[in-house]
């Protein structure tokens, strides 16, 4: 069985979280690279192993998981050691993901949105057929973040700049979807935006 992959990306903070939300609504499976991030270094699993080794004992919690917080505040200052950490994790994101689309319970719809923070970054487009950038405003990229993450506006704007900028990933993108405005606005777009895809790719 042929399953449309779409794939759902933009900077931290733009709303990608919200578009996966309404595709699932719609009808799609949906999966979240970030979960399966968590999922492929729990404790017990190759990539939990090969961190520790790399980063030391103290990154682990008393409950035997990863200290995400401390983790991600030492590969914001560390490019070294952030390369490290990805060369670790991305091969094994890949592979899970790909498992997971493989193995889905698909309904109605045979499509999957899968949100891929970093999509262009690690040449992942090639694992879909079609490609959504979702962007917004920096200032409000930064508020979201600020207020999501509980992380100053300065701190928030350090993560955003270790992104690619959201004007080359929009470039890269087959569509755009701006979130700008209420979000009864963002999931108009998202349900006309998957009524042109659903023409171009699920019709026969």
């Amino acid at each position: 069985m042929k399953i449309l992959r779409i794939a759902v990306t933009g900077s931290a903070g733009s709303g990608k979280s919200l578009v996966c939300h309404r595709f699932k609504t719609i009808g799609l499976v949906t999966l979240d690279c970030d979960v399966i991030a968590r999922q492929v270094v729990e404790p017990g699993m190759p990539g939990f192993e090969k961190i520790v080794k790399v980063f030391g004992r103290a990154i682990v919690q008393k409950d035997g998981t990863l200290d995400r917080t401390r983790l991600r505040n030492i590969i914001v200052d560390d490019a070294i050691l952030r390369k490290k950490m990805e060369d670790i994790l991305h091969p094994q994101i890949l592979s899970e993901m790909v498992l997971q689309i493989e193995n889905a319970m698909y309904k109605d719809k045979k499509a999957v949105a899968v949100e891929v923070p970093l999509l262009f970054e690690l040449g992942m487009e090639k694992q879909f057929d079609v490609t959504i950038v979702v962007a917004a405003q920096d200032m409000d990229l930064v508020k979201r973040i600020s207020k999501r993450d509980k992380v100053s506006k300065e701190n928030a704007q350090k993560m955003l700049d270790l992104q690619m900028a959201q004007e080359d990933k929009m470039a890269m993108a087959d569509h755009v979807v701006i979130n700008k405005g209420t979000m009864a606005e963002l999931f108009e777009s998202v349900d006309n935006l998957f009524d042109k895809i659903q023409k171009e790719f699920l019709t026969t």
